[in-house]
């Protein structure tokens, strides 16, 4: 197909649209659940004592997701002692595994931050927004690396462990010898870790806030015709390197899906006895008029 025709059908599409959604967020929304996942109850704030966070000790917390989820924040039970500390998302190769690295290599590292926890502990949140496929990973804290200098700590008191967490959800690098670190499981128990986010409504839920709508075409609009350069987020619903008419299409098919209406309910047949019963009822009442 020639270009200036594909541009063509791709602008035909386009004006197709606008009689589909008449403001980016006012109609044919298709909503995804938020999600929070937590590894224990949350106990008293203030407490002094708890598992370490430093340079030479990170904690971490191993979790699943199901769908496709943009995260908005991590967290948990923690309090400083000095300094800043970092959260690192990791990808692991399955639910039951540790990272590759000595700690980690860069492959599995798919998100950081860096921030100052408070003194006392308390519950609090920092934003770290990335957008995760379906798989295993681990929420990690610690210091000495992504310009994390500080220490800080973990408590567990009166605090247990949320479903389907188990002590061997969580995973500490450690030293184990003098001068040797690794990995291991189960070392620290019913510490809260924390993800916050939404499962995405579907491959066109292009800006990511768990519904399909308007706010998503207005997306493929600006980058129709031209290459994906941020994937998903450019429009691309495929995955396929370029923001076209086939990515409208998987809006709009969801998009619609969301608009139609409900079923109506078919309206039931006679019952073949109550026929029988009426009919000769109603034979009586013509003969009756006839006459």
């Amino acid at each position: 197909m020639a270009y200036s025709t594909r541009l063509t059908m791709v602008a035909l599409l386009a004006t197709l649209a606008c009689g589909l959604t008449g403001s980016p967020t006012s109609r044919g929304a298709l909503r995804a659940a938020a999600l929070t996942l937590e590894s224990a109850t949350m106990g008293p704030a203030g407490q002094g004592s708890g598992s370490p966070l430093s340079a030479s000790q990170f904690v971490g917390w191993r979790f699943l997701l199901t769908k496709r989820t943009a995260i908005s924040q991590v967290g948990g039970h923690l309090g400083g002692v000095s300094g800043n500390l970092f959260a690192a998302i990791v990808s692991l190769s399955g639910a039951s595994a540790l990272p590759q690295g000595a700690p980690f290599t860069d492959a599995e590292v798919v998100a950081t931050t860096v921030f100052n926890p408070s003194l006392p502990t308390n519950d609090f949140r920092v934003a770290l927004p990335v957008v995760l496929n379906a798989g295993a990973y681990a929420l990690v804290f610690g210091s000495g690396k992504y310009n994390a200098a500080g220490a800080g700590l973990l408590p567990n008191g009166q605090q247990t462990n949320v479903a389907p967490t188990l002590q061997a959800s969580y995973i500490t690098w450690r030293q184990i010898l003098p001068g040797r670190y690794q990995w291991t499981a189960g070392s620290v128990n019913s510490v809260r870790l924390v993800v916050v986010g939404s499962e995405i409504a579907g491959a066109a839920d292009f800006n990511f806030d768990n519904q399909i709508n308007g706010a998503d075409l207005a997306i493929w609009r600006a980058n129709v015709g031209g290459p994906a350069t941020g994937g998903s987020a450019s429009g691309d619903a495929d995955l396929d390197g370029d923001v076209d008419g086939a990515d409208f299409m998987q809006w709009q098919r969801t998009a619609v899906a969301a608009l139609a209406p409900p079923p109506v309910a078919p309206v039931p047949e006679p019952d073949a006895s109550a026929l029988i019963v009426a009919g000769p009822l109603l034979a009586l009442r013509l003969r009756r008029r006839l006459r």
